[in-house]
């Protein structure tokens, strides 16, 4: 296992983020965008940096699509 990936597993254990997610987010960017699986980690490892995977946490516990208010 490469160190991004580990690495990539550590925060979304540290955060409180599916693996599974971040996993099918990866496997999206190499079969849509052709990215390699080290780009794809990469630029998921961006996304932990920059907030963004906090900000889609925090969306999908207030509910997200799924709560009624959304509606």
């Amino acid at each position: 296992m490469s160190d991004y990936k580990q690495k990539l597993i550590e925060l979304c254990k540290a955060k409180g983020a599916m693996i599974q997610g971040i996993e099918h987010l990866i496997e999206y960017y190499q079969k849509s965008l052709g990215w390699t699986e080290q780009q794809a980690i990469e630029y998921a490892l961006k996304l932990f940096e920059d907030g963004t995977i906090d900000s889609i946490m925090v969306i999908s516990k207030k509910g997200g699509n799924d709560d009624a208010a959304n509606r």
